[in-house]
């Protein structure tokens, strides 16, 4: 078994996330006890009972990490060796933290700091138009492409911000400009372009305006070599300490490679993927790729049993 470690990115949160680990693991409990020590931010009462807090981006970000690290910190022991660390957009920071790359305190003061600037820029360029994001389901990625190159002006920005599947890709921009896609994509035969419950444009270049306040931030922050090797959303190479404060901020503009970094492990000969953190949204993707490894899903204290008997058994 070759085994590699994913997280969940933003829009995975539900009620209750993680606290049954709280209740079963020590390790759960202190990790919620210091983040919220670090952050002085009330995430166990808004995973409790207010979860709406989630639908803003400098809440959610913290409260996921945070989640997903007292997961990872509860099972850690009962893993075998891990080759390679990734996640989803905000997941790939909860890599960075679990791989020792960043410690805990400085992991969670940059989550908490990268949420407040981009809650904050959201807010500021909404003044000024709506934008949305939107999951495109089942169209070819060169039509995607064909279509969003012909939407695109400056009037009316449109990008693609994330390829999460060969059968999912998420389009982003100015409200007008996915409203027009959606319509010709429809009358292309493809009916499945979702909208996304986000607060922004996120990974397209109309996040610009936000990076240079957040690389004042990475320029304090002190990188480690890790433990384990994390893989960038945007070059889906292995982060390096002498470039990933660059592709941390590139990582605001540029769109998430996501499917591509799970070929990557499968390249790297990944023959098993453990996803950890609230929901299964990475393992229902991989699932429809055929080119994806093994992956089973700790969400809940229930599936500790069940990946004891899974690693156990090879994986089977």
């Amino acid at each position: 078994m070759k085994l590699a470690i994913i997280f969940n990115g933003q829009g995975a949160h539900y009620e209750g996330m993680g606290m049954d680990f709280v209740e079963a693991f020590q390790e759960a409990k202190e990790i919620f006890t210091q983040a919220e020590d670090i952050t002085q931010l009330p995430i166990q009462t808004w995973n409790n009972s207010d979860i709406n807090q989630l639908a803003l981006t400098k809440n959610a970000q913290p409260a996921i990490v945070t989640t997903s690290l007292a997961i990872y910190e509860s099972i850690k022991t009962k893993l075998p060796a891990i080759q390679y660390m990734a996640g989803l957009s905000l997941g790939e920071y909860s890599s960075l933290i679990a791989s020792d790359v960043l410690e805990l305190d400085e992991g969670l003061n940059l989550i908490k700091k990268r949420g407040d600037i981009m809650s904050a820029y959201c807010e500021h360029i909404e003044k000024d138009a709506s934008y949305l994001m939107a999951a495109v389901i089942n169209m070819p990625i060169d039509e995607i492409k064909t279509l969003v190159e012909s939407i695109h002006t400056e009037e009316t920005p449109l990008y693609i911000a994330n390829y999460n599947s060969p059968t999912q890709i998420v389009v982003a921009g100015i409200k007008e400009a996915v409203t027009a896609f959606r319509k010709e994509a429809k009358s292309l035969g493809y009916r499945k372009v979702i909208p996304l419950k986000v607060e922004g444009p996120f990974h397209t270049p109309i996040m610009k305006g936000m990076q240079a306040d957040f690389e004042e931030v990475l320029a304090d922050i002190n990188f480690q070599a890790g433990t384990v090797p994390v893989i960038s959303n945007v070059t889906v190479e292995n982060h390096s300490t002498d470039q990933i404060r660059t592709l941390l901020s590139d990582h605001l503009v540029k769109p998430v490679k996501w499917f591509p970094t799970v070929h990557r492990l499968k390249e790297e000969g990944i023959t098993h993927v453990i996803q950890i953190g609230p929901g299964n949204t990475l393992a229902k993707l991989m699932a429809k790729d055929e080119l994806a490894p093994e992956v089973f899903v700790v969400d809940k204290v229930d599936d500790v049993e069940e990946l004891t008997q899974w690693l156990s058994s090879g994986g089977k």
